[in-house]
């Protein structure tokens, strides 16, 4: 298996990430612990390198839960509002990496698409102030619905997105927007029911063992969903300039005691979750290298 498709190479290029941003990892990568607690091992799997990446996103999404649980809610009442999108991401993240470990890719994809609206969301939520309070105040159905209409339907957001990106100073990190185009494109074929999606899931059951179970072993197709998941949870954390949070957290690192899952020497709460954010668009960054290898082994 070439160098950049295997699980050890992921894992050693994480690593060195995090050992730029000043962690000091004694063991194994934080995401390890991931695929243990699935029970699923794809460590020998023609993905093997994108699950591992998979794998660390899902732990650094939760330790950004924490951040904005710690915040002054009070005085900050958004904080409660990035901490439920961070669960929410959290949990679709796992799910589409569930999915794809069983072979149901296109399921997957499903999962995909609301894991890209609700990043689309969590960006729009740093840079414009008024959509979080009609967000807020979206506490019925009926309200859940009108705010789609208004803010996600049609492009809405995605098109606000792009202008302020073009008048507002700001940037992605990472060429971002042919990672977008390339990805609605391919998402629209499991939006609806699609003669070629249908025929994408007869092919896979077919491979299986259809007289005996009704999952597979993963899928190469699952290349387009794992890498794109893997790029849609960097997007919140791919601004450029960052916008700041300003949400008044309170620090959980104060004595021996203190809150250090991914061991670091900063006694600054701030700053040790800027340095974990900071991890979110250079692991993307690290991920693309890996990409470019996998399209070159046409695999996916």
């Amino acid at each position: 298996m070439a160098e950049y498709l295997s699980h050890q190479h992921a894992v050693n290029s994480i690593r060195l990430i995090y050992e730029h941003q000043g962690f000091q990892l004694v063991d194994s990568v934080p995401g390890s612990h991931v695929e243990k607690e699935l029970g699923v091992d794809t460590r020998d799997t023609p993905l093997a390198a994108l699950y591992a990446f998979v794998d660390e996103y899902v732990v650094l999404l939760r330790c950004q839960s924490i951040y904005f649980l710690s915040s002054d809610h009070k005085n900050n009442p958004s904080a409660m509002i990035f901490y439920r999108l961070s669960i929410r991401q959290l949990r679709t993240l796992t799910s589409i990496r569930v999915l794809c470990s069983y072979g149901l890719d296109a399921n997957a994809r499903l999962q995909l698409r609301l894991f890209y609206e609700t990043a689309q969301l969590w960006v729009r939520f740093r840079i414009d102030q008024d959509i979080l309070i009609d967000y807020t105040a979206c506490t019925t159905p009926e309200a859940a619905n009108k705010f789609w209409h208004r803010y996600l339907s049609k492009d809405k957001t995605e098109r606000y997105l792009r202008q302020q990106m073009k008048e507002g100073g700001l940037s992605w990190i990472g060429g971002m927007e042919d990672q977008i185009n390339d990805l609605k494109q391919k998402l629209s074929l499991v939006a609806h029911p699609t003669l070629i999606a249908d025929y994408h899931e007869t092919l896979a059951d077919w491979n299986g063992q259809p007289e005996a179970s009704v999952i597979t072993k993963p899928l190469n197709s699952s290349y387009f969903t794992l890498s794109k998941a893997i790029f849609v949870t960097a997007m919140p954390f791919s601004i450029f300039p960052e916008p700041p949070y300003n949400l008044g957290s309170i620090s959980l690192r104060k004595g021996d005691a203190g809150w250090n899952p991914i061991p670091h020497p900063t006694e600054s709460w701030e700053d040790y979750n800027q340095r974990l954010r900071n991890m979110f668009p250079s692991l993307f960054l690290m991920a693309i290298r890996f990409f470019e290898e996998f399209d070159k082994a046409d695999i996916g």
